[in-house]
């Protein structure tokens, strides 16, 4: 193998790795404007929730039915609006991760073939006696290619917790709602004014 295939070989695989990085581009891009979409309807609904809600006080005739704007019921749909809205962004980022996955996953195959390829064409065509350069050469490759097992490994395991630490906020932000659901329910107003 002369100089010049060598060279086009590496470019080949750089090629590749260059397809596989503007793929995830492309994708981070995606998520990121449906990320804002989201942002800006959610944004939009909370603004008009609140413009009503500050426009049914103002037009309130007495104290008493103030209150009664701020029931539980009232409460439950703030709370259901920040739970549908932690539930979207919490889909798109698994769908998000999904896809970052198996692009990385693509791209550590392709890289892999390739260079192995690359790696085997090379052995084929080393001078006589090339042998134990050869051997040392592949043993070093193998460990390369086991960087990239280890990176597909550590970056599934990071999306992974990504998704776990997603999940615990969003339950966290339900069990917060639901505590003051309770305190604000008028049972636990009358257990309070009988103490």
């Amino acid at each position: 193998m002369n100089q010049d295939q060598i060279t086009a070989k590496l470019s080949q695989i750089q090629s590749k790795g260059l397809e596989s990085t503007f793929s995830l581009s492309e994708a981070a891009l995606e998520n990121a404007e449906k990320l804002a979409a989201l942002n800006y309807a959610a944004s939009k609904e909370v603004l008009v929730n609140a413009q009503d809600s500050f426009q049914a006080v103002l037009s309130a005739k007495d104290p008493k039915q103030v209150t009664e704007m701020m029931s539980v019921d009232a409460l439950q749909e703030v709370s259901d609006q920040a739970s549908d809205y932690q539930r979207k962004v919490t889909q798109l980022l698994r769908d998000s991760n999904k896809e970052f996955v198996n692009v990385v996953d693509a791209s550590i195959d392709e890289i892999q073939a390739s260079a192995q390829d690359w790696m085997n064409t090379l052995a084929s065509n080393a001078p006589a006696g090339s042998d134990v350069y050869i051997s040392a050469f592949k043993t070093s490759f193998g460990s390369v290619l086991q960087g990239f097992e280890q990176f597909r490994a550590a970056s599934k395991e990071a999306l992974a917790t990504v998704e776990k630490n997603a999940d615990q906020a969003m339950d966290s932000v339900k069990g917060q709602l639901n505590q003051v659901k309770k305190a604000s329910t008028p049972a636990s107003r009358g257990r309070k004014a009988a103490k």
